[in-house]
């Protein structure tokens, strides 16, 4: 029997993101509940992220930087509604395996991912230890519009031509009354936590939770984010992914003592 075996876990996202991960906690015995905490919602300025868009499909940009799936799935998006694609000289780095897998399934390769923990710091730390600033093609960067400026703001402090584009928003959505009090009454065994949209929705709506209910954190940058709103974080993955998360879950020896 496997560790998260019985368990009820909280999925935090809909989608194909929430539907995967509640196949691979149901292929591993537990129980899961897909409640979307947050969701992606078109930026403010749609002209703004379809221009550079456009630009990309031109050819226009010789790196493309991408934080998260989100991020890809837009750019998905915009390409099937304008029937195009993209270039085959454009140069992809992605931020994690999440991400590159988004970029595979949008049809384009990944030229860079960062070892170690998946992150907008470690990836433009490790991009730029691998490149110059001799190269005269222009980067694109697309991110959320609560995602920090920090990929752009180093590739200008290296001298690259940069545009930024929010590329989407993030959103919250009110859980089902049911779901709210479950969680309020400790009945479930775990909640994933995966972002720091993610913990203030769940504070905003539940408040704390019971100690009963185990916080399970995408990485070390939530877990921080988390525990400033006031969670008690029970277990962090090593990576900032959550196959790892799930993987690792799975392998507490002492889970069904603290979750059940």
């Amino acid at each position: 029997m496997t560790a998260l075996a019985g368990a009820r876990v909280l999925v935090p996202r809909g989608g194909a993101w929430g539907e995967r991960v509640a196949g691979e906690l149901s292929r591993r015995g537990a129980h899961p509940v897909i409640a979307p905490l947050i969701r992606t919602a078109p930026p403010r300025d749609t002209t703004a992220r379809d221009a550079a868009f456009r630009r990309l499909a031109d050819g226009d940009y010789e790196w493309l930087f991408v934080t998260s799936a989100a991020s890809v799935e837009q750019i998905a998006v915009f390409l099937s509604a304008s029937e195009r694609t993209v270039p085959t000289s454009l140069r992809i780095a992605a931020v994690g395996q999440a991400t590159a897998r988004a970029v595979t399934e949008l049809g384009a390769n990944v030229d860079f991912i960062p070892l170690g923990r998946s992150s907008a710091h470690a990836m433009i730390a490790q991009w730029c230890a691998a490149h110059t600033a001799t190269s005269t093609g222009r980067c694109l960067v697309v991110r959320s519009d609560l995602a920090g400026a920090v990929v752009s703001d180093e590739l200008e402090l290296r001298g690259f031509a940069v545009d930024v584009c929010i590329g989407y928003r993030t959103v919250g959505i009110d859980l089902a009354p049911d779901v709210a009090a479950d969680l309020a009454a400790g009945r479930f065994a775990i909640v994933l936590l995966t972002s720091l949209s993610v913990g203030r929705e769940l504070r905003r709506q539940v408040g704390a939770l019971p100690a009963s209910t185990l916080v399970a954190s995408i990485g070390p940058g939530t877990t921080r984010d988390a525990e400033r709103l006031g969670f008690v974080v029970g277990h962090t993955a090593r990576t900032q992914s959550i196959d790892a998360l799930i993987a690792e879950l799975d392998t507490l020896p002492r889970l069904q003592e603290v979750t059940r």
